[in-house]
């Protein structure tokens, strides 16, 4: 007869081969569809007209969604997707998801998702972020909304303990003239993502969100450094970015002859619950 010592490493030994099993089953099926995905996403920008390529960015969107609502995608990092975005929080609490669909006329679709972990045996909440770009006015724009989302390719996603809120920073194409970029503030009300919020500091108290325009001929630099830098009220974490200015003083207000400036840069950083501004930040000197 079997001893009851070697009945129970038996009976351990299956579970361990069948939950190893059921992870090679779960990793291959994430592979396979993910190699699916690269091939959508890159049929997307391949045919001239824009409904040709909504009709496919809807494929991919379509056929993305539903692997995402599989249990355990939320683990799965879609690396071999370069034209996607994901960014997972800080604290594993979520993760965002963007990206574009280049249209004629230099204009851009954007679309996303925010996705939630999911518990044992679920798979995780799905949101779809609508892009309202087309009815959106930066200027008066307040708090928005998944349905209702001022759309952007987000490259980076910040968050310190004491913020009580996220911010992410973005990429946005704008028209043949112009580019932007995006802070946006992100915190979350009856687990819905509410995008912008007056936690700025002078010159943009009055902002729920900061948008730079400049020239689509120039590119512009908008980058969290993590490493503390010093400033005159002490060295922080801070968002650093170019200087825009006309090329001319007499162009004041038309965006697309803005330019950054050369060497010269702004920041934002986090204190007493507000991004506070400083000019003239020397990026060469973290602290």
């Amino acid at each position: 007869m079997f001893s009851t010592a070697l009945l129970i490493f038996l009976w351990l030994s299956a579970s361990a081969n069948h939950a190893a099993t059921k992870d090679a089953s779960d990793s291959l099926f994430f592979r396979n569809a993910e190699d699916s995905l690269v091939v959508l996403a890159n049929q997307i920008p391949g045919p001239s007209r824009d409904k040709e390529r909504m009709d496919n960015h809807a494929k991919f969107s379509d056929y993305f969604e539903e692997i995402l609502n599989e249990e355990q995608a939320f683990a799965h990092p879609f690396d071999s997707l370069r034209t996607v975005s994901l960014l997972y929080a800080p604290d594993s609490t979520f993760r965002m998801i963007t990206w574009y669909v280049p249209l004629s006329g230099q204009r851009f679709h954007y679309a996303g998702f925010v996705q939630f972990p999911g518990t044992k045996g679920q798979a995780g909440r799905l949101i779809a972020l609508q892009d309202s770009t087309a009815v959106i006015d930066r200027n008066r724009a307040g708090k928005l909304d998944a349905g209702n989302w001022y759309g952007a390719y987000y490259y980076d996603l910040i968050h310190q303990d004491e913020m009580g809120h996220y911010m992410l920073l973005g990429w946005k194409g704008d028209n043949p003239q112009t580019r932007k970029r995006v802070i946006e503030p992100l915190s979350f009300a009856d687990n819905q993502p509410v995008f912008g919020k007056q936690v700025f500091g002078e010159p943009f108290e009055e902002e729920y969100r900061v948008v730079f325009v400049y020239s689509a001929r120039v590119s512009m630099s908008l980058l969290y450094e993590n490493d503390p830098i010093r400033n005159q009220w002490g060295a922080f974490p801070m968002i650093v970015f170019d200087r825009l200015m006309p090329t001319h003083q007499s162009l004041e207000g038309h965006y697309q002859f803005y330019k950054p400036e050369v060497n010269i840069f702004d920041g934002l950083f986090f204190d007493g619950g507000r991004w506070r501004f400083v000019g003239d930040v020397d990026v060469r000197m973290p602290d």
